[in-house]
């Protein structure tokens, strides 16, 4: 009888509590939809009005009475970084890894994976590779980190880890052979910078193996030989080229002329480098030929190839040469020589304005050439044959 007494007490008080617990949490919820949402809107408003600082105030103010929404605060870092304000996001995802909301292992890794990103964009790379190396284990983050670490051993020109980073990216539809055969050749530049040839040449075999058409092995190797005085070696390798890539010819052409000099060849060295202006008219050849063929052939043979070259190849350069080889060939007065003059001055202005090496991925343009687009950092994406296009 006591027993069924006590139930009756007892039973109304747990509904009353299941009731007000109820009521309790209702309140949350409203509260949350009517404070959370407009607060995020406001965010959004403020990032397409590209008013990012606004932005990371409103979240800030979302993070405050929400920190349980882990992914908001990873936003908010990445907000800071994009904005430079690397001190704030690497504060925040270090408070972040301390937080009782972090439950799983691959939260606390998606974490340190956007801290590594805040301190290689801030230059600590030492304290970026520390974390990269500790998520390369990691199931999920893995790949990404490890393509973080490639980049970071570039820039630091450490070849060797970069190697064997790229090896483990490798994968069925990408296999980094691009880029373990030039890092093969960086290798080669460094030991050669030494008068280590046979190491060099071991990496620049090495790139070949990897991949048969890494240009740069073969102009690497040609130099090699050159300064061992080996020019047969060095234009037997140098003429591998053109089956690998033709527009490298400029590149190699006077360092293979000379070649062809030093062994009293100089007659088949200019037919081959006359074959080859014939074959690709596209090259930017004209001034290097046009010059020799000036020095061996006579003034009359420079000015043939050089009014065929303009009228296959147009450009500013090859119209100023021509101007100039005229003036040289002819007797002109004085109002006509100045004219002249005049002309292929504006011509050879307008060609060192307009003539660039181009990123074939970025668009960057330079004056120099680059076996890495300093952009985008692609390898071999830059045209050697520089254009005014």
């Amino acid at each position: 009888m006591n027993i069924i007494v006590l139930w009756l007490l007892v039973t109304p008080l747990f509904f009353a509590f299941g009731w007000i617990a109820g009521r309790i949490d209702m309140k949350t919820v409203i509260k949350q939809a009517k404070t959370l949402p407009s607060r995020i809107f406001d965010s959004f408003d403020a990032l397409i009005d590209n008013k990012t600082g606004v932005a990371s105030d409103h979240i800030r103010d979302i993070i405050e009475l929400e920190p349980q929404i882990i992914e908001l605060q990873l936003s908010l870092g990445k907000l800071y970084r994009n904005r430079g304000e690397n001190d704030l996001a690497i504060k925040l995802h270090n408070k972040l890894l301390n937080s009782q909301y972090l439950f799983s292992t691959e939260q606390k890794d998606q974490v340190r994976l956007e801290l590594a990103k805040d301190f290689q964009q801030a230059g600590l790379v030492d304290r970026a590779e520390s974390l990269l190396l500790k998520l390369v284990k990691s199931e999920l983050y893995s790949t990404i980190a490890q393509d973080i670490l490639l980049d970071i051993y570039q820039q630091d020109k450490n070849w060797l880890d970069a190697i064997e980073t790229a090896k483990k990216l490798a994968r069925s539809d990408y296999n980094y052979h691009t880029e373990v055969a030039q890092f093969n050749c960086e290798l080669a530049q460094e030991a050669s910078i030494k008068s280590d040839y046979a190491k060099a040449l071991q990496h620049l075999n090495t790139a070949l193996e990897i991949n048969r058409k890494c240009v740069r092995a073969n102009i690497l190797i040609g130099e090699i030989y050159f300064a061992q005085n080996e020019y047969s070696q060095a234009i037997a390798t140098w003429q591998l080229i053109e089956k690998q890539n033709y527009l490298y010819i400029p590149m190699i052409i006077n360092n293979l002329f000379e070649a062809y000099i030093n062994l009293d060849k100089t007659k088949e060295g200019l037919t081959l480098i006359k074959g080859y202006a014939k074959i690709y008219p596209n090259l930017n050849l004209a001034e290097s030929l046009s010059n020799k063929l000036l020095n061996y052939d006579g003034i009359e043979e420079s000015i043939d190839y050089l009014d065929h070259a303009l009228r296959m190849q147009p450009n500013s350069k090859t119209a100023a040469l021509l101007i100039d080889s005229y003036m040289n060939h002819n007797d002109f007065n004085d109002s006509v020589k100045n004219g002249a003059i005049l002309i292929k001055e504006i011509l050879i202005r307008y060609n060192e304005k307009l003539a660039n090496y181009r990123c074939g991925r970025c668009n960057f343009k330079s004056k120099t050439f680059f076996w890495q687009c300093p952009a985008c950092y692609e390898w071999e994406s830059i045209n050697p044959n520089n254009s005014e296009i």
